[in-house]
C-alpha cells in the first residue's frame, strides 16, 4: 500500500491485517459498532441474516482500530458515507473487498485503480455511488448484492468487468465504456436499469440474466457481440429498451429468451452484412471520449485481418435474426418483424449459391424486401415514361389504338401511348372486356 493510499482511514481499515479473513471480520464487525447508534436502521438491517451474523467486536478491538487509524471516523451520521478513496486520485495496489459488508452509503470518485479492484460477495445495505473512474485491471463484483441504488456513471472498464451472480435493484452504467468482455451472466435486475448511451467494445453478456424490472439500453453502442440468450427452465419475458441502439458487427442474440410485448426496437442500427470490416465510430481514433493514456481508441486494422466474416459467423447471424423475426411476430409487431426480415433475408443472400444471388438482389432492389410500396410504384411510373417515350417517338411513330368492343380509336398522344407498352392486354371498362390492339394509323 502507497503512503497516500495508508493516509486514507477506510483504505487503511480494509488493510489493516495480513489475513483477508480477518480483514473481513474487522470491517464487518465495525460496520455494525457504527450502526449501533441508530436503533432503527440497526434492527431493520437485523433482519438480514448475512448482518446478523457478523460477530460483535469487543470493546479493546475496537480501541485498537481507532487508535491505529486515528483518522478512522468512530461515528457516522444516519445518511453518512463511506468516502472510500478520499483524496486519491489513483490506487496502485489491489484492493480486495470479497466478503465485505457495508453498511452505509458508499462513495467512489475520481479515481484511477490500477490494479484488479475485487468485490466478490460483497453486500451493500445503502447505495453504491462510482463516478468518472478507470479501472485498469478486472473489476470483479461475482455474486455480489448492491442496495437500493447502484451507479457506474462513466466509468471506463479496460480489462473487462464481471457482475455475473450479482443482485441490482436499481443501477445506472449510463455512458460507461466497456472495453473489453461485460459479463452480466445470471445477474438479477429487480428494478429500473440504465445501460444508456453506454458503449460495449468488447463482447457484452447478459444471457440468463433474470429481470423483474426494466434495462434501458437507449443510445448504447455494441461493438462486438451481445448475448441476451436464456437456458433456464423457468424463462421470463422482460422488457427491454434498444431506442437508438447501434449494433455495429452482429445483432443481439436472444435464443431462448422470451421477448416482452413493451420491448422497444425504435430507431436501432443493426449491422450491414454487406460491409466488409465490422468497426464502428466509436472505434475510431478520435472518438472524443476515448483517453489516449488508457488507450481507449483501437489502432487501425491490417487490411488482410479485415476481411470478410466467416461463413459461420453469418450463419449465426442469420439465425439470430430469425429469432428475433419469430418472436416479433408472436407478439404483433409487424413493423419489427419485417425489420428482422429484411436483414436475415439480406445474409440469406448473401450466404446463398452464386446463381440465385440475383434473386434477392432483384428483390431488395424492387421492393426493399417487400417493405417498400414507393419503389414499384417509382419502377413502374420510370418503365411507362421511357416506353412511352420509346414507342411514340423511336418504334411506332405511325400508329394508334382501337377499342375492339367500342370501335374507337386512341390518337398517339404520350398519355396513349403508356398502353402499348402492355399491349396487348386484356382489361375491364364498366365490367365489359376491352382489348387494345396497336394499327396502323390511316
Amino acid at each position: 500500500m502507497t503512503a497516500a493510499e495508508e493516509d486514507t482511514p477506510w483504505l487503511r481499515l480494509a488493510r489493516i491485517s495480513r489475513s483477508h479473513k480477518e480483514n473481513i471480520r474487522l470491517w464487518n464487525g465495525y460496520q455494525k459498532y457504527l450502526l449501533g447508534s441508530f436503533l432503527f436502521d440497526y434492527h431493520s438491517q437485523m433482519e438480514n441474516p448475512r448482518f446478523a451474523d457478523i460477530a460483535d467486536l469487543s470493546d479493546a478491538e475496537i480501541r485498537n482500530i481507532q487508535t491505529r487509524i486515528p483518522d478512522l471516523p468512530i461515528e457516522l451520521e444516519r445518511h453518512g458515507a463511506i468516502v472510500l478513496t478520499e483524496g486519491l486520485t489513483e490506487i496502485k495496489t489491489p484492493l480486495e473487498l470479497d466478503g465485505f459488508y457495508f453498511a452505509f452509503r458508499v462513495v467512489i470518485g475520481n479515481t484511477t485503480f490500477k490494479r484488479s479492484f475485487f468485490l466478490n460477495n460483497a453486500q451493500f445495505a445503502a447505495n453504491l455511488e462510482v463516478y468518472n473512474c478507470i479501472f485498469k485491471h478486472r473489476l470483479n463484483a461475482t455474486a455480489a448484492i448492491f442496495g437500493p441504488s447502484t451507479e457506474f456513471y462513466e466509468c471506463r472498464f479496460i480489462e473487462g468487468a464481471s457482475f455475473n451472480f450479482t443482485k441490482i435493484e436499481w443501477s445506472s452504467f449510463s455512458k460507461a465504456i466497456f472495453k473489453m468482455t461485460a459479463n452480466f451472466h445470471a445477474s438479477i435486475f429487480n428494478g429500473s436499469n440504465t445501460f444508456e448511451d453506454a458503449i460495449f467494445k468488447g463482447k457484452a453478456d447478459f444471457s440468463n440474466a433474470t429481470v423483474d424490472g426494466r434495462i434501458n439500453f437507449d443510445k448504447a453502442t455494441f461493438c462486438d457481440g451481445a448475448s441476451f440468450d436464456d437456458a433456464r427452465p423457468d424463462r421470463s419475458a422482460a422488457p427491454l429498451s434498444f431506442n437508438a441502439t447501434e449494433f455495429c458487427k452482429h445483432p443481439p442474440s436472444f435464443f431462448g429468451r422470451k421477448m416482452h410485448e413493451n420491448t422497444d426496437w425504435t430507431g436501432v442500427k443493426l449491422p450491414n452484412a454487406g460491409r466488409k470490416t465490422a468497426q464502428c465510430e466509436c472505434l475510431q481514433e478520435n472518438d472524443k471520449r476515448a483517453d489516449d493514456t488508457v488507450q481507449m481508441a483501437d489502432k487501425p486494422m491490417d487490411p488482410k485481418v479485415q476481411a470478410a466474416q466467416s461463413r459461420d459467423l453469418l450463419e449465426d447471424d442469420k439465425r439470430a435474426y430469425e429469432q428475433l423475426r419469430i418472436k416479433c411476430g408472436a407478439l404483433g409487431k409487424v413493423e419489427d418483424e419485417h425489420m428482422f426480415f429484411r436483414r436475415e433475408m439480406e445474409l440469406t443472400g448473401r450466404l446463398s449459391p452464386w446463381y440465385t444471388r440475383a434473386t434477392y438482389w432483384l428483390y431488395h432492389l424492387v421492393s426493399d424486401y417487400g417493405h417498400s410500396y414507393w419503389r414499384p410504384m417509382a419502377g413502374m411510373v420510370g418503365y411507362g415514361t421511357f416506353g412511352a417515350y420509346f414507342t411514340r417517338f423511336i418504334s411506332w411513330p405511325e400508329t394508334s389504338c382501337i377499342c375492339a368492343w367500342t370501335g374507337s380509336s386512341f390518337c398517339s398522344a404520350p398519355w396513349a401511348c403508356l398502353l402499348r407498352i402492355f399491349l396487348p392486354s386484356l382489361g375491364f371498362i364498366g365490367g365489359f372486356p376491352v382489348i387494345f390492339w396497336p394499327i396502323p394509323r390511316l
